[in-house]
């Protein structure tokens, strides 16, 4: 009985052998059928003079290929981050008051949606892991006939066993694939956060300059009030020794109390807009972070191809043939938007679903070996084998939704990356209009008029002018104190969308 056990374990070992060299077969890379690649071939590429070498203009070909890379495998090791005590905390060497760049760690830190949606890795991680497990699970089966009888009646004497041990073998190999696919949906995943991170890095800029212009505004509003007081209190003055008339003073009166309003709400304004950053960063809304800096006091620059070598992949450089040519710079920007990586990264998994969908057309094969013993005492040993016959489902419907699939996202990569050329472009437009109106105007400044305001409160203090023309000077200083802090909002927001929409470092606008 001994060596028929080992008989019986040398042939399972064997069909082991067999099933664990039919799934190490790496090829390099995820090759197309080809009804796969005569369909998409069928679909004119689009084109875009701006880049030279542009990646609308990759032919179908190109695409089939680039949507199937030798998929580099990741490292199951997951690297935990170190969880805060308490999260709604500032970062502890900030001291309580960020600059921009720090507002924006903080949010690439604290951010609620950005920290749960990193969470997506470990289980993309997870997923290779499953991938690049062979599904080796033999089955066996026992059966044992002890009473057996003849047709007189009497027992045989012998009991009728056998035991029988299968392995299901993929012939196609489709870990292969599904490898491919774990891989590249991982690729996916992490660009998705890329994306989210640069969305919060947008969002995190513009509500730092938001917070800097209303507090800007904030004191605007309170210097004219303060100015509006003492002018109040002065005219009162004059009004009781008889040398200023009761509608000079009542002019002056409606002219506080509209100051005193719009103090007020400049003042919620200003609250509203540090609660909406501290809940970006996600800090408590009642948190002591506060936020230095002047938005008037920004430097502001242009960015070119040349500043900007050092932080773009090259890759994208080569594709511009001039780098004065500000429209093929901005599509090699765009091409680099994590969302386009993620549009080109479900490509890669529609394409290995579809290889996995050609090969689930071999049928498996069901083998392992056998031991047997009869009624008669004869004992058996041998192989047996199953296999499913394709004859109604031949697999062609699933492999003809996976070419639709395939399809289906090439087209969504070509349409996303024709659209973060033109977010792109039209924020570089929004930035470059603001950064010739704030160059033109950078020379033109608000001193000169409380100057002028100064020589005119000396005429009305001996009387050669009168209270209405202290008011409209006053005026005019605060409209146009209002519209140079506008006029830098408005370039900094631009900056901050453009941020987003190419996915430009905000380094290259902020002079250092």
């Amino acid at each position: 009985m001994s060596s028929e056990f080992r008989i019986c374990l040398t042939l399972l070992l064997l069909t082991c052998c067999g099933c664990q060299s039919g799934a190490q077969v790496h090829s390099d890379s995820v090759a197309l059928n080809e009804p796969a690649r005569a369909e998409l071939n069928s679909t004119p590429p689009l084109e875009v003079p701006a880049l030279e070498v542009s990646a609308l203009e990759t032919s179908d070909e190109e695409i089939s290929e680039s949507s199937s890379p030798e998929i580099q495998e990741v490292s199951l090791t997951v690297s935990e981050a170190d969880n805060n005590d308490d999260p709604l905390s500032p970062p502890p060497a900030y001291h309580n008051s960020l600059n921009v760049y720090e507002t924006i760690s903080q949010a690439l830190v604290g951010n609620p949606s950005l920290v749960a949606l990193r969470e997506m890795e470990n289980v993309g991680v997870a997923t290779v892991g499953v991938a690049e497990t062979y599904p080796f699970n033999p089955w066996v089966q026992v059966q044992a006939t002890p009473g057996q009888y003849g047709s007189n009646g009497q027992a045989a004497g012998s009991t009728y066993h056998y035991v029988l041990m299968m392995q299901q073998i993929q012939l196609a190999h489709q870990q292969q694939f599904r490898q491919d696919a774990a891989y590249s949906s991982l690729n996916s995943i992490r660009w998705n956060i890329s994306q989210s991170e640069l969305q919060t890095t947008s969002t995190a800029a513009q509500l730092y300059f938001t917070v800097l212009y209303r507090r800007g505004l904030l004191e605007i509003a309170r210097a004219s009030q303060d100015n509006n007081s003492s002018l109040l209190q002065a005219l009162t003055k004059r009004y009781e020794a008889g040398d200023l008339s009761a509608a000079d003073l009542a002019t002056v009166r409606i002219d506080t109390r509209s100051t005193s309003q719009q103090l007020r709400l400049a003042e919620a304004n200003y609250q509203t807009a540090l609660r909406n950053l501290r809940n970006q960063l996600g800090l408590d809304p009642d948190s002591p972070v506060d936020f230095r800096g002047d938005l008037r006091d920004i430097q502001w620059r242009m960015p070119t191809a040349e500043t900007a070598q050092q932080w773009q992949p090259e890759v994208y450089q080569q594709q511009i043939a001039d780098l004065s040519d500000e429209k093929a710079w901005i599509a090699s920007w765009a091409a680099c938007r994590p969302d386009v990586q993620v549009a080109h990264a479900d490509i890669d998994v529609a394409s290995a679903n579809l290889n996995l969908a050609s090969a689930n057309k071999v049928p498996d094969l069901i083998i392992g070996p056998y031991y047997q013993k009869d009624a008669s005492s004869l004992t058996h040993y041998g192989l047996r084998a199953q296999m499913d016959i394709p004859v109604i489902n031949t697999g062609r419907p699933m492999e003809r939704q996976r070419m639709a699939e395939f399809n289906q996202k090439t087209t969504v990569w070509r349409q996303t990356l024709l659209r973060a050329e033109l977010e792109a472009q039209a924020a570089y437009e929004r930035y470059k209009v603001a950064h010739q109106l704030y160059e033109r105007e950078r020379g033109l400044t608000s001193k000169e008029l409380p100057q002028e305001l100064q020589s005119l409160e000396k005429q009305f203090e001996i009387g050669e002018v009168d209270v209405v023309r202290i008011i409209q000077a006053r005026t005019s200083i605060l409209q146009n104190q209002r519209a140079h802090l506008d006029l830098v909002n408005e370039l900094a927001q631009s900056a901050a969308l453009l941020v987003g929409a190419s996915g430009m470092p905000l380094e290259l606008m902020i002079s250092p």
